[in-house]
């Protein structure tokens, strides 16, 4: 479920309360009459939020910050949508701040199979002063079901229209059929009037940041040539806990030493990074910090497309499966053996059990898709096709951002298989569109990568959204599908490393849930 993938750094968005907006400038007294006196001054005086800043070491920027977009799709994305970007449920819990009610109504007879109904509040509004309305509810939607490498379009993919008050206040979502799990719906709304309805700059337009925030913070900077963003409290914020910090920064930590430095100076206090070989121990090695791993439900996956010229079959694909070595290829990608997340995988072929029978055939080079931009990807389609290579298979890497590669080439059989970070979750909406099938075998592909379609598992994707299918259910019935037709091949999972450093306290003295739903870290402060 979404609530798995909160990020971790949405202490910044709460750290305790203070007015919405700022106050009356302060009345300047007179200077008083000084006193003689042997005792060390004291002072009264409250210190400045812009004291309190929060600075956090973060992974290399990502290619751009719309969290619906797979290309985009990182820890630190997230976080920065839960920051600054409107939701309309959080946890499964119908956010407040946005709405003062949602739920089901009837709808109109003989039209749609289910409306669910929003009230958005009166004041919310954008940081440019622009109220969150219906307008914005559509532009997600929208974009969600017209742009390709989207991630989880299945509920979206469900509605037949949206239809909204003169005031743009009340929102009623039509679905063609029912979507039991609507709550998961609609997180991280965008602000549709600075893109002016433009569908196409949904997958464009947030390249360098989001430019109107409807959450505590907003972006005042991404500065890419020094590996920073800086958010800004959004005195705007119209909601009964806005943050209580000024200001919150993020920058890249690249090497260890670089971390270590920065903790120990002050000039950062968390950490939320990839490990490297040594990390854990460098960071452990260092008095008063805090250190835990913690694996995300995300994987580099090996996709595998049907409408390949030469991955229709399942034998071939069922081949090339038996020679992928995961462990190696998890290795070589993350480049470190320390602290690393190995999915379950099959045995890899061995040199000594002789030649492949199909893939040494093929008529041309089987061709992996790779997003230059992810360094991940780039190392584990190398090593892929090094290994293939070995076997007398002809393979090459053809890079081309993910929009490319999911819009076009995967589904005009350019490419035979892509390789990119995939949400491993297992919430109905989520495992559903992973296997609806694609509109026509040539549309743009978004959930479901590899485009298999089979009337069973369309059936069973189906009665997930609907809930008719529990979803554990669900879940062992796509296990085996996977198992067994070789459209997909996980080759790494995403574990994380948290370091808590020095003068950051909380409730809990002991902080034993910083790393778990995260609830005690919204009170914590620099002492």
């Amino acid at each position: 479920m979404k609530a798995r993938l909160l990020p971790v750094l949405l202490f910044a968005a709460t750290l305790g309360a203070c007015a919405a907006n700022p106050g009356p400038p302060p009345v300047e007294e007179a200077e008083p009459t000084p006193v003689t006196s042997s005792a060390a001054p004291t002072s009264t005086q409250a210190p400045s939020r812009r004291d309190q800043v929060i600075s956090v070491g973060i992974d290399p920027l990502p290619a751009g910050f719309n969290p619906h977009l797979q290309s985009h799709d990182s820890t630190f994305t997230r976080s920065l949508a839960a920051l600054v970007l409107p939701s309309t449920f959080r946890e499964d819990v119908m956010d407040t701040n946005l709405l003062t009610s949602a739920g089901e109504v009837e709808p109109l007879p003989g039209t749609v199979a289910q409306t669910v109904r929003y009230v958005i509040s009166p004041a919310a509004q954008w940081s440019d002063g622009t109220p969150i309305t219906g307008a914005d509810f559509r532009y997600l939607w929208q974009g969600m079901t017209e742009t390709p490498g989207v991630i989880d379009p299945a509920g979206y993919r469900a509605i037949d229209a949206i239809r909204t008050s003169a005031d743009g206040r009340t929102v009623d979502v039509d679905f063609a059929t029912p979507v039991a799990d609507w709550r998961e719906m609609f997180d991280y709304l965008l602000p549709s009037h600075v893109m002016q309805g433009d569908r196409a700059r949904f997958g464009s337009g947030f390249a360098e940041g989001v430019p109107a925030s409807g959450g505590r913070y907003s972006i005042e900077r991404v500065d890419r040539s020094r590996g920073m963003v800086t958010l800004n409290r959004n005195d705007r914020f119209w909601g009964a806990d806005p943050a209580a910090t000024d200001r919150v920064t993020f920058q890249e930590v690249r090497t260890v030493t670089q971390g270590v430095e920065q903790l120990r100076s002050g000039q950062l206090h968390f950490l939320d990074t990839i490990p490297g070989e040594t990390s854990v121990d460098s960071y452990r090695l260092m008095r008063d910090t805090q250190v835990r791993l913690i694996d995300q439900p995300r994987e580099l996956t090996l996709t595998m497309s049907v409408s390949s010229p030469l991955l229709a079959e399942h034998a071939v694909r069922a081949e090339l499966h038996s020679l992928i070595d995961v462990p190696l290829t998890a290795r070589l990608a993350a480049g470190r053996s320390a602290d690393l997340a190995v999915p379950a995988h099959l045995p890899a072929r061995a040199l000594e059990q002789g030649p492949p029978e199909l893939l040494p055939g093929l008529e041309r080079p089987l061709r992996i898709g790779v997003d230059p931009a992810d360094e991940t990807s780039l190392a584990a389609a190398r090593t892929i096709v090094d290994r293939l290579s070995h076997f007398e298979v002809a393979a090459e890497m053809v890079t081309s951002d993910l929009a490319d590669l999911t819009g076009a080439q995967l589904p005009g059989g350019e490419v035979d298989a892509v390789i990119a970070w995939q949400r491993a979750e297992s919430g109905p909406l989520e495992l559903a569109g992973r296997w609806l099938c694609p509109a026509t075998p040539d549309a743009p592909r978004a959930g479901n990568l590899s485009g298999y379609c089979a009337a069973d598992t369309q059936g069973m994707a189906e009665g997930l959204i609907a809930g008719s299918v529990p979803l554990d259910e669900g879940e062992a019935y796509f296990a085996e599908t996977t198992a067994r037709e070789h459209v997909s091949v996980p080759l790494l999972g995403e574990r994380r490393m948290l370091v808590l450093g020095e003068g950051i306290v909380g409730p809990d003295p002991n902080l034993e849930n910083w790393t778990a739903g995260l609830s005690t870290v919204a009170s914590w402060r620099k002492q």
